[in-house]
């Protein structure tokens, strides 16, 4: 989706390495649409449209990564990630 690819994109310039992830066999329910890396920091980002709302299992994964201390995003624009866009600022 064009959101998707502007966050991709946007994080990409400001030096992450994003995979994107597709739902399939073996995927476990609930994985986010983006992973990102960058300096030792990986974070979760799922991707969703305005009126786009999280299914159960997504929001249980979102619980498990706080819970483990990961970072989880929930973004509907590039704008929903902006702090990721700052070079000097990740926490």
């Amino acid at each position: 989706t064009f959101i998707r690819r502007s966050i991709t994109d946007a994080l990409r310039l400001a030096g992450w390495d994003v995979t994107y992830h597709l739902q399939g066999v073996g995927c476990r329910k609930g994985f986010p649409d983006l992973t990102a890396m960058k300096d030792g920091t990986t974070i979760y980002i799922e991707v969703k449209t305005e009126t786009g709302r999280q299914s159960d299992y997504q929001k249980q994964f979102q619980k498990v990564c706080e819970e483990h201390g990961c970072r989880y995003f929930l973004a509907r624009s590039v704008k929903d990630v902006e702090e990721l866009l700052n070079f000097n600022v990740l926490f």
